[in-house]
């Protein structure tokens, strides 16, 4: 599964050319990132799917859907429940950077969070897995980024907590600027921009 073949899947015609500082995005998330997520930024950008599934990005001004920001709130949603007493007090698995960790690159509008699985040490051989925004359950997808995004936008994908759409298949991308928006979230100085054209 290529990412031009998602973005011709997802009904665009050519890159966005989003550019980020790669090396600031990755120090700031601790890792390198998986080849065909920094390709995908490209050729997409900010953005998401279905008015449902959102695809963070680094170097947005939007906190809610900058890549490392999505972790450190990962890692304080998990810290909060600690102080709270609340069960679990942690993910029903590790967080990145622990050895294996989960590190979060997506969501849904239902809460839903979408995590790559850390367990090895080339990022282009992690694979996909999910939590539901209720409950503890977890499902995992035997694949990568973009193998998992393919199955998102033909509606094959098998997460039980993942929504069907009712939408025209394939799922056409909703692009946005990474804009702070106001109100809830944080906002960012942003590094990442479109290239002009």
């Amino acid at each position: 599964m290529t990412i031009t073949q998602l973005a011709s899947d997802a009904g665009l015609t050519a890159p966005r050319r989003y550019t980020v500082d790669w090396d600031r995005a990755e120090a700031a998330v601790g890792t390198p990132l998986p080849a065909d997520y920094k390709e995908y930024v490209h050729w997409f950008g900010p953005g998401g799917f279905d008015e449902y599934l959102v695809v963070c990005v680094p170097g947005v001004e939007n906190g809610n859907t900058e890549l490392a920001a999505l972790l450190a709130r990962e890692h304080s949603h998990a810290q909060l429940r600690a102080r709270l007493g609340r069960r679990p007090a942690a993910p029903p698995f590790l967080l990145f950077p622990e050895p294996g960790g989960w590190l979060p690159w997506g969501f849904t509008t239902g809460g839903d969070v979408l995590y790559w699985v850390t367990s090895c040490e080339n990022p282009d051989d992690w694979t996909i897995a999910g939590r539901p925004g209720r409950g503890d359950d977890v499902a995992h997808f035997d694949g990568g980024f973009a193998a998992f995004l393919r199955t998102f936008v033909w509606d094959t994908v098998e997460m039980p907590f993942l929504s069907e759409t009712e939408s025209e298949i394939p799922l056409a991308f909703e692009p946005s600027d990474g804009t702070w928006l106001g109100g809830a979230g944080e906002r960012l100085e942003p590094y990442g921009r479109f290239e002009a054209a």
